[in-house]
């Protein structure tokens, strides 16, 4: 972008604008400074949203899970449950996307050849029921060593691991990407990891505001009962 350019271009503009076009522009450069200088509040507001979904997800799923789990002989660490729950997801993501490529590649064959073929999806969906299922056995009856930090790169970065190989064997092995140029497995997986962590953030959200009304509304009902009997609600 030449910015010099566009600095000329916006003062040849309000130059030649006309009164309502100048204080049309006045306005909205008052208002960018404005939404600049309320950046830092809305990282705030945004980190709290964060931070309500990681303890949603702590509060209703990990510390449930390890309790539940003992019983049935599987303990889990902290640690253990959050490995195998990132992984769980990569997994089941990652096979979820590579189906859905597969299938759009074999449209474009279909597609080519004028002949219909269908791909077979079952090793995807097998994958995505029993290396997750054998994952969470092992580190409930085992005691593995865990690499957190392997496994946090490995699900920010599990498409690169889909998409190179089939590079390599495209450039290198006569292997033809046929989904290449109609599905995007980096914006597929991210949306669907996104999305989840969207939905439990919301669900946060959700939570804290109803907790919020349940007390207000507790004390509301106290105070009309106590008109109704003739009596003072007790002090909280």
């Amino acid at each position: 972008m030449n910015f010099d350019k566009e600095i000329g271009e916006f003062k040849s503009s309000f130059q030649q604008g006309n009164a309502l076009t100048k204080v049309t522009m006045v306005m909205g450069f008052i208002l960018t400074l404005t939404s600049l200088a309320e950046l830092s509040s809305k990282i705030v507001v945004w980190k709290g949203f964060i931070l309500s979904g990681i303890e949603f997800y702590k509060s209703f799923f990990v510390e449930p899970v390890i309790s539940i789990a003992s019983i049935a002989g599987l303990h889990y660490s902290e640690l253990e449950l959050y490995v195998a729950t990132i992984s769980s997801v990569c997994i089941v993501t990652g096979m979820r996307i590579q189906a859905i490529g597969q299938q759009v590649a074999f449209r474009e064959i279909s597609e080519r050849y004028g002949n219909e073929v269908k791909p077979n999806l079952l090793f995807y969906w097998v994958v995505a029921v029993v290396v997750p299922i054998g994952l969470w056995l092992w580190y409930g009856f085992g005691n593995p060593t865990i690499y957190p930090w392997w496994s946090v790169f490995a699900a920010l970065f599990f498409p690169i691991f889909i998409v190179i190989p089939k590079i390599l064997m495209a450039k290198f092995a006569g292997y033809e990407f046929f989904e290449q140029n109609n599905f995007s497995y980096f914006k597929s997986y991210y949306i669907y990891v996104g999305a989840l962590i969207l939905f439990i953030c919301m669900l946060a959200a959700i939570n804290i505001g109803i907790r919020g009304d349940v007390e207000p509304s507790k004390e509301a009902a106290e105070v009309s009962l106590s008109l109704v009997v003739g009596t003072e609600s007790k002090p909280a």
